[in-house]
């Protein structure tokens, strides 16, 4: 189980966890639609870019870990995503909601 006290302090199984201190969000492994609350949370301006580092699950066995990530708004609903612990980078692509339409090798949202 998986706890946030909306302050970025977290804990896990009901024991506090400090790697996922100043975390904000969840990001749930191959999920592109996790991607959409940062997004919405930081509220960027065209240009601003942003560090977002996120209390990452894995899909597998479900462990928990910290994800250093990093948004900048390159247009209306054009985003650069950077996770460099995974050495990946891409253009996130979202609809007039800011919901995920495009995650490239994740997801494609079909109209």
């Amino acid at each position: 189980m998986l706890d946030a006290d909306g302050d970025g302090r977290w804990r896990a199984d009901g024991v506090p966890d400090p790697r996922l201190d100043g975390c904000f969000d969840v990001d749930l492994e191959s999920s592109s639609m996790t991607n959409t609350l940062p997004v919405h949370r930081l509220g960027l301006a065209l240009g601003a870019a942003t560090e977002a580092p996120a209390a990452y699950v894995r899909a597998g066995d479900l462990a928990v870990e910290r994800l250093e990530q990093r948004y900048q708004r390159i247009g209306d609903r054009d985003f650069a995503y950077t996770a460099p612990v995974f050495d990946f980078s891409c253009v996130l692509n979202y609809d007039e909601h800011l919901l995920v339409t495009d995650y490239p090798g994740i997801a494609v949202r079909l109209s």
